[in-house]
């Protein structure tokens, strides 16, 4: 039942997203304007100023909420979140293909109106690395991140969030023959998002690009991510004056989903 259970979380990482088959060959400026305006094609008139944002379970991703609109004096939220990770490693002797549930929490701080910083903690979850033909489970293991984020514009206009962002994850394969090595990631990312109010929806479009790398001991030694970008939408829900609700699917480069939620104080 468990290992049924275990194949099923991890399914949704395993399909390809149409939209990804269908753009893997355009270039990646055309991809992101196509995806923008398509997006931000179905909001409506801009309500007060606010821009919401979803940490991610791997790292931060640079978009603190701040979906109770904005407030010279400084504030902080609580947040957690909960998703999973499929994408691409290069290494020397060849291409591995990564999949990963996480969860985390995450602190963010509201200096000013517009500039936020972020810290997260958290723990990864199940896993599956397939390199050489061979299957090699992931054991759950540490995460961390900081990131800051800047946003300009709003009110009746979309909002633009810029963003850069460092974290660390480190876990433990375990092959079929029982034989255990660590498996260590580190990740920068810079950041641009855009989106607009709607009600008490806030949906907007992000991509990012990535880089570090990741270090297999004794396996395949130090690898770099085949895809250093990544293409998603999102959208924030304001749940009251305190509360909020994300959720944000990246289905270009490499494939994320997260969900999580927040108290403002």
């Amino acid at each position: 039942m468990q290992i049924h259970a275990k194949a099923r979380l991890l399914e949704f990482f395993d399909e390809p997203a149409v939209t990804f088959c269908l753009f893997a060959h355009t270039p990646h400026v055309r991809v992101l304007l196509g995806v923008s305006l398509a997006w931000l094609a179905v909001l409506g008139a801009a309500g007060e100023t606010r821009a919401c944002g979803l940490s991610p379970p791997i790292g931060p991703n640079g978009l603190p909420a701040v979906c109770h609109g904005d407030d010279s004096a400084p504030r902080f939220r609580l947040g957690a979140a909960a998703g999973g990770t499929s994408t691409l490693i290069d290494f020397a002797d060849g291409q591995a293909s990564f999949r990963q549930a996480a969860t985390s929490a995450t602190l963010d701080v509201l200096l000013f109106n517009r500039l936020s910083l972020s810290a997260t903690a958290g723990v990864s979850l199940i896993g599956q690395v397939d390199h050489h033909d061979q299957r090699y489970d992931l054991l759950p293991g540490p995460l961390g991140g900081v990131a800051a984020s800047y946003r300009l514009f709003g009110g009746s206009a979309p909002f633009l969030q810029v963003s850069g962002g460092y974290s660390l994850a480190r876990s433990t394969t375990r092959a079929p023959d029982g034989t255990e090595a660590t498996f260590t990631s580190r990740d920068y990312r810079l950041g641009l998002s855009v989106g607009k109010v709607f009600g008490p929806i806030a949906p907007f479009v992000a991509a990012r690009y990535f880089g570090a790398g990741t270090d297999w001991a004794g396996v395949a030694g130090h690898g770099s991510d085949h895809y250093r970008y990544q293409v998603g939408i999102g959208a924030a829900l304001g749940l009251s004056e305190h509360v909020d609700a994300l959720a944000e699917i990246a289905f270009l480069g490499e494939k994320r989903l997260s969900l999580g939620a927040g108290y403002l104080f």
